[in-house]
């Protein structure tokens, strides 16, 4: 299989749900793809069923505060043949931001998912099990991977070393140099 055919395949399949469909120029080679959100799990279960895509590789997502949208990425790869898929679905920036979850067609886009919706707020509709992994829980609803969250880094970052050898919240941004301490001090 070649990432032309695979691509053909989900042009033919999916007239009204893909997109902006080719293949990078570049190595490796990758079939790039928008998808219609409410069309995910029908592309991503034709991937899997039809033409062996049985490796969902990671999903992230990407903020675009200008233009009101997130995009959700999912990288999608075969332990078949070497084609790598990207597909792309636009998630409208709301109050409520949603798609639907991949789930069912592969198991392990549970953490991802969860991930997703812990720092970029994104709701994965149909997830069995969306709570946190790893915010504390007065930061759910923080969002703090958006380009607009106002606390990072000027109120959370720390230097890890300061004279007295505990973190420190500095009121100033960007952080200024310090050197690193010449010794480390270990707890016998």
């Amino acid at each position: 299989m070649d990432g032309r055919t695979v691509l053909d395949s989900l042009k033919s399949q999916f007239p009204d749900a893909v997109a902006d469909a080719l293949i990078d120029s570049q190595p490796p080679h990758i079939v790039c793809a928008n998808v219609d959100k409410g069309r995910i799990v029908d592309v991503c279960s034709y991937l899997k069923d039809n033409l062996q895509f049985n490796r969902l590789s990671g999903i992230t997502s990407v903020d675009f505060p200008e233009e009101t949208k997130f995009e959700v990425v999912y990288m999608i790869a075969s332990y078949d043949h070497s084609v790598i898929v990207k597909l792309k679905a636009e998630v409208p920036r709301d109050d409520n931001p949603s798609i639907d979850t991949v789930i069912p067609v592969w198991w392990n886009a549970n953490w991802y998912e969860r991930e997703i919706y812990e720092f970029m707020g994104i709701y994965f509709d149909g997830h069995p099990e969306m709570t946190v992994l790893v915010l504390a829980d007065d930061m759910m609803g923080e969002w703090p991977l958006r380009k607009d969250y106002t606390e990072f880094p000027q109120t959370t970052a720390k230097y890890p070393y300061s004279d007295d050898q505990e973190s420190v919240v500095e009121s100033e941004y960007p952080l200024k140099w310090k050197p690193w301490p010449s010794e480390r001090h270990y707890l016998e």
